[in-house]
């Protein structure tokens, strides 16, 4: 494994170059960083000419991932953020008693130091908490509207960077509780579309029709998530 960089005119990036029993090179940008994969013996300047060739790909894609990481919610004083659609603004506050409160438009974090991760894990397990109080009657809501209500268990919580929500075949549905700092109409789609698998364990044109029935709207919210969705995690 070897860190390594390419200057090309303006542009230089550092990457990682992994060589191993592989016949093909490929090139993976994860994290705002750049992995290379080669086969053992492939020679530097057939590696190099392949960067070299992707170079503008890679910086479209390191340039979108800074994007993206700059529009994820910062947890600080005075930020403003929705829950289920409702504007709040966020206020930290020290105390020898750790706690979240809100009132009217204004969420207060009392933490005993200003710790990131401290002030992370407040917000996240109210979150979570409004999260549970929300979603699950949702959930019966659209079951009992699409008659699969005998079918459903239960709700899960999962903070998944892949999936903003499962149903599986038990009936127990899982959801990121992220998810409800989207738009309240994002945040019912998703409720719906895993509503519906209780109907449909897959994403056939009927499932597809089920969830069109209880959300006329789910392609504009779903597109919204595809979009936005990285704007919903803490900033790191």
């Amino acid at each position: 494994m070897e860190q390594l960089s390419l200057e090309l005119h303006s542009s230089a990036f550092s990457y990682q170059l992994t060589r191993s029993r592989r016949k093909t090179l490929v090139i993976y940008v994860k994290s705002g960083k750049v992995d290379v994969r080669a086969p053992l013996k492939a020679p530097q300047k057939w590696v190099n000419e392949f960067i070299t060739e992707k170079t503008p790909w890679i910086l479209r894609q390191l340039a979108d991932q800074q994007r993206r990481l700059q529009q994820r919610l910062v947890l600080a004083d005075g930020t403003r953020f929705t829950l289920a659609g409702q504007p709040l603004t966020l206020h930290i506050a020290l105390s020898s008693r750790p706690r979240a409160v809100c009132h009217g438009t204004t969420l207060t974090l009392y933490v005993k130091e200003r710790r990131r991760d401290r002030i992370e894990k407040l917000f996240l397990d109210w979150l979570q908490q409004q999260a549970a109080d929300y979603m699950p009657p949702k959930v019966r809501e659209y079951a009992r509207k699409l008659g699969v209500e005998q079918r459903f268990s239960k709700v899960t919580w999962r903070k998944t960077r892949t999936k903003w929500g499962h149903c599986d075949e038990d009936g127990v549905i899982q959801f990121n509780w992220l998810l409800m700092l989207a738009p309240r109409d994002v945040l019912d789609y998703l409720i719906a579309h895993e509503t519906s698998h209780l109907r449909y364990l897959n994403h056939s044109t009927r499932f597809w029709r089920t969830v069109e029935s209880v959300c006329p709207d789910y392609k504009q919210h779903r597109e919204w998530l595809t979009r936005n969705g990285h704007s919903l995690w803490p900033a790191t």
